[in-house]
């Protein structure tokens, strides 16, 4: 820059094409995904997949919403969220760094540079809307505090410092937008992000006991974070007005959603402490379970006033220790951390003339105030990652401010020598390590959209959303849930979910799904599970914890499940249930044929022919009928007809445009005992929601059985 002799413009414009090459390297190599399930639902909702687009979000603001509405309004073949979430990423890392090298061309260089590099994987890569408010926020108090004002005493010179105050007028109205902006993407990270901006206004604070400027100090610091505080409340009002009137929908969920946080997010008391409190409001072991569990999906068991129930009793537990030594473990592993810490010691370079140091506040504030976010955060419940990283950014970009000036002012000229390059070079490998852990090893790890289970889902979703008639409901496979196949710049296609539900998210309560789950007229899909034959469950791994949920909820219904079908590593269950009314039919007889195990023996395996006639089999579904002779014990399971379509499914429905078959199989638990005489077995053909036993013969022993 010195040889070349580089203007502040210019090197600002050299900033911003490194950041665009920065994001494209991290769009095409680093393989972008959603960072959690929230940020999933939430692009759901905006693209429409839920139903209409809306401007009401279960998270974020619904000024924010309306914004993403009229995009898709106008374009909507585009992953909006995406986009404008990337571009409000890319305007607050490009604002910070030219802030910063407007005020030190070298040293603020560097550190925009530096910006960049370490935020690509955490905003970039791991896309999530927490980390997205908290640089946005950041950004506005960087244009809010560290922009360079004007005297308003040099009135000899204001006509030519014109240019200088527009600037500062400019930076402060973006400075007020970006806050306003940052709330409304995530209110809680913006309160946590102002917590660390707090040392910079403090900074200000002691430049008035020296100066004594108040007026200046009023209009300039504390105006412009007046207005932005007035906007934001005003903002929350006018949505409280308009959205969550009362008895809307959206209203309910928010108050459902704050009764769930208090009790989910800050942890379920154990059933064995507190069983008493749980029979008194009529609980068991197993709903005590499904909290833990977050499996909370059922509207009629798990309501609001349930959840605050719980609280009500709950009692605070200690402090836990053991998390706060833990964090700060991880803290000293964190590449931010070390980051802020490498130009913190670079700040303190020249301990001789500590005393003359001026920015021992604004420098040392973010440490206490990481401390004492996490504190609070650890009395009650352990930090999440997430949180983790969102502090830490801001961590991060305070700390640079606040040293960067003095940095400037001490270092550029006294870092010479052979003591200057032993220095530089420390920093230049430390940081060149870090980059390589966080942009270059990814490039050579699977995506996630690659991975085995992202390949399955795809290709489970691809299949089961082609037929409307069966829905099905699953548990989410890892902490991105069902995003996992999917691209964060792939519009999700419309009606998705229309037939796919989870079954572990509070979401299910929001009025987008609500919406959703009408279309089939079920208001709860928990509780509607044992309703219908059509409900497929993927995943064994809850299928007995909801079997043992129903059944200790709904009186007189015993449940079953059989396995019905198999794509990459999901195994789709069919739950059953007890079917009252069944008639005896005299007219078609069935015969089962043969038995086997399967799956290392954790199942039976039946085989059975139907006399029926693919017009008589049309749209009708087939289950397993048995009786213990000796307990009168009775249960069901459904079966497949051996039809298989493209994607080699077996139908649960008689589907008249597959090949003709009047076989079925039933794969069901390992039974304790064979199907011999001491069952009563028929098979039941069920047509909607009346079924018919027609009369069977057992061949599986070799022995004929006549039922």
């Amino acid at each position: 820059m010195k040889k070349e002799g580089f203007s502040v413009r210019q090197i600002q414009c050299l900033f911003l094409a490194f950041h665009v090459l920065v994001l494209v390297y991290a769009i095409l190599f680093l393989h972008p995904f959603y960072g959690s399930n929230d940020e999933f639902s939430l692009a759901a909702i905006a693209s429409g997949a839920y139903g209409e687009p809306t401007q009401y979000f279960i998270y974020i603001h619904s000024g924010f919403g309306w914004l993403l509405k009229v995009f898709y309004l106008l374009v909507p073949g585009v992953n909006w969220y995406t986009l404008i979430m990337y571009g409000m990423i890319f305007l607050s890392l490009s604002v910070i760094g030219c802030v910063w090298i407007a005020r030190s061309e070298r040293t603020g260089t560097i550190l925009a540079g530096m910006l960049v590099l370490a935020c690509t994987q955490p905003l970039y890569v791991e896309f999530q809307y927490t980390k997205t408010a908290a640089v946005v926020t950041a950004a506005g108090y960087v244009l809010l505090f560290c922009t360079q004002g004007y005297d308003e005493n040099d009135s000899d010179e204001l006509t030519k410092r014109v240019p200088a105050i527009m600037w500062r007028h400019m930076a402060l109205t973006g400075g007020i937008l970006f806050l306003l902006f940052g709330s409304w993407i995530r209110f809680h990270a913006f309160g946590m992000i102002t917590i660390m901006a707090f040392g910079l206004w403090l900074g200000r604070v002691l430049v008035l006991r020296k100066d004594r400027k108040v007026k200046r100090f009023l209009l300039r610091d504390c105006m412009p974070c007046m207005l932005a505080f007035g906007l934001i409340l005003g903002s929350i009002l006018l949505e409280n007005v308009f959205v969550y009137t009362p008895g809307s929908p959206e209203a309910h969920y928010r108050e459902y959603d704050r009764a769930r946080q208090k009790l989910l997010d800050y942890g379920v008391p154990d059933w064995d402490e507190y069983q008493a409190e749980y029979e008194a409001l009529g609980l068991t072991r197993t709903d005590c379970i499904n909290l833990q569990n977050w499996l909370i999906a059922d509207y009629d068991r798990y309501t609001a006033e349930t959840f605050q129930s719980i609280v009500a009793f709950r009692q605070d537990r200690p402090f836990q220790w053991e998390y706060l030594i833990d964090y700060l473990v991880i803290l000293a592993k964190k590449p931010l951390f070390i980051l802020g810490v490498l130009v913190t010691l670079l700040w303190l370079f020249r301990l001789s003339s500590w005393r003359k140091r001026q920015g021992w506040v604004l420098v040392l504030y973010p440490y206490l105030a990481l401390l004492g976010i996490y504190l609070y955060f650890i009395k009650i419940y352990r930090v999440l990652p997430i949180v983790v990283t969102a502090c830490l950014m801001g961590f991060v970009i305070f700390t640079w401010s606040a040293a960067e000036e003095e940095i400037a002012v001490y270092l550029e000229k006294k870092l010479m020598g052979s003591r200057g390059m032993i220095f530089g070079l420390a920093g230049l490998f430390l940081t060149v390590g870090i980059c390589f852990r966080m942009l270059i090893m990814p490039v050579f790890q699977e995506p996630v959209q690659r991975s085995e289970p992202s390949i399955a889902f795809r290709s489970l979703y691809d299949t089961i959303s082609e037929d409307k008639k069966i829905y099905y409901a699953f548990d989410p496979f890892t902490n991105n849930g069902v995003e996992l196949g999917y691209s964060i710049f792939e519009k999700l296609p419309e009606d998705y979910l229309t037939n796919v539900f989870t079954l572990g998210g509070w979401e299910t309560e929001s009025p987008q799904v609500i919406s959703n789950l009408a279309q089939y007229e079920q208001r709860s899909l928990l509780t509607s599970l044992y309703q219908s034959d059509r409900a497929v469950l993927i995943s064994d791994t809850l299928m007995e914890h909801i079997m043992l949920h129903l059944q200790d909820i709904y009186d007189g219904i015993f449940i079953t499940y059989s396995k019905v079908n198999q794509i990459g590593n999901f195994d789709l269950f069919a739950l059953n249930y007890k079917m009252s009314g069944l008639k005896d039919n005299e007219t078609f007889t069935a015969s089962l044929d043969r038995t086997y195990t399967a799956e290392n023996e954790r199942y039976d395996v039946f085989e059975a022919t139907v006399n029926m006639t693919p017009e008589e089999l049309d749209g009708k579904s087939v289950f397993l009928w048995m009786e213990s002779v000796e307990s009168g014990k009775r249960r069901m399971y459904q079966g497949t007809w051996q039809q298989q379509d493209a994607d080699g499914l077996y139908s649960m429905l008689y589907d008249m445009k597959l090949a003709d078959t009047d076989q079925a199989k039933f794969m069901i638990p390992k039974l304790s005992y064979p199907l011999d005489d001491r069952y009563e077995v028929h098979i039941v053909i069920r047509d909607g929601d009346k079924g018919e036993k027609i009369i069977t013969e057992n061949y599986l022993y070799g022995t004929l059985v006549v039922q």
